[in-house]
């Protein structure tokens, strides 16, 4: 713990000095060929750089406590001793943010999912010479994660206990007609918001009594493998939120930060627009215009949750919400693994800070009324 106080009051100093300090990277991963083609990626950027790599998880563990890094990529798939062993000593040994690397096959995703629930903050998919990947843009992606994994607060990463859940709870079946709800909650969570969804919502024993809307930032392509593993610990419904869905009380829907949604009542039932994500400017996006569209249809019976993440958009929304009667809750910024954006609601708006506990009791007896 002592050199992780040195790196960060080094960090600081440097800030204050106006010196930009660059993101130490170390490359885990038993391919030669690998770490060479992550070091160029990484390095492209000038504000990186990667101060070792390792073959295999033993080389890892005897060489990290020695080398300075802000953020380790971590491969999956490794002979010997596999990712989620190498990740399980490096929480406990000498704790790093860590960006689990994967091929993200069918096969693969889940053991990816499960590496989040032993403390590692994101994964991202191998850069690949695929007919239609373009590589370029995969590059961009991962140096992004990787600097956005290093500015986690890792003292935040845990290891989650979940029970798998065999059997749902059935929804009423006056909920499950889809008659328009007596109010709505949007949950907004980007970085640490895996971990942050994998604690909430298996706390919650019982069915949400309205419909629950979760923005999440991940690639699509990514949603339908990351919602399918989550359904795994959770008592109710959750879904791959789609365009024209009716949404239903007791039921939760997550869709991409990548897509603009809103919400329209047609009768009575209140159904979700999805689209091709659209920024209203620098500071408005998506997020906002969700937050609108909530706040005008549902008013004093809005709740807008943020978790643990940092986009800059979607402080318009908080306040229209709060403007309409809603109510806003932030998770916990100790608890958060990115406490960036949070922390500005809190700042900036009326928003009432919860435990992730706390978070699920509330969630769970929300009526909107």
């Amino acid at each position: 713990m002592t050199g992780d106080k040195g790196i960060m009051q080094t960090g600081q100093l440097a800030e204050h000095s106006g010196i930009e300090e660059k993101t130490r990277v170390f490359i885990i991963d038993d391919s030669p060929m690998m770490c060479r083609v992550m070091e160029k990626i990484l390095t492209d950027d000038p504000s990186i750089e990667v101060t070792g790599h390792a073959l295999s998880g033993k080389e890892a563990l005897m060489s990290l406590p020695s080398t300075k890094c802000d953020v380790c990529t971590l491969d999956v798939h490794m002979p010997g001793m596999n990712g989620i062993s190498v990740l399980k000593h490096i929480m406990i040994k000498f704790p790093r943010p860590t960006l689990m690397v994967s091929a993200f096959t069918a096969d693969g995703s889940k053991i990816t999912f499960e590496s989040l629930r032993y403390g590692a903050v994101d994964f991202f998919q191998k850069p690949s010479h695929k007919v239609g990947e373009d590589l370029m843009a995969q590059a961009h992606i991962l140096r992004e994660r990787v600097k956005r994994a290093a500015r986690v607060q890792v003292g935040a990463a845990r290891y989650l206990r979940l029970k798998p859940v065999f059997s749902k709870v059935s929804v009423p079946a006056a909920e499950s007609s889809g008659a328009f709800p007596n109010g709505l909650v949007i949950l907004n969570s980007s970085t640490g918001g895996y971990s942050a969804l994998l604690s909430l919502l298996p706390g919650m024993t019982t069915p949400p009594e309205v419909p629950i809307v979760v923005s999440l930032g991940t690639p699509i392509s990514y949603l339908d493998a990351f919602v399918n593993y989550l359904n795994g610990f959770v008592p109710f419904e959750v879904m791959r939120g789609k365009n024209n869905d009716k949404l239903i009380s007791g039921r939760v829907y997550v869709i991409s930060a990548q897509e603009s949604a809103a919400l329209e009542q047609r009768g009575d039932s209140l159904c979700l627009l999805l689209g091709e994500r659209q920024d209203l400017s620098d500071d408005e996006g998506a997020l906002d215009l969700l937050l609108f569209s909530a706040s005008e249809l549902f008013g004093p019976d809005a709740l807008a949750v943020f978790l643990s993440g940092d986009e800059a958009k979607g402080l318009s929304g908080a306040k229209e919400v709060l403007r309409n009667g809603g109510k806003l809750i932030v998770q916990e910024s100790s608890t958060c693994l990115s406490s960036e954006f949070p922390d500005k609601v809190v700042t900036h708006v009326d928003a009432t800070s919860r435990s992730i506990g706390e978070i699920s009791k509330i969630l769970s007896n929300w009526t909107g009324e």
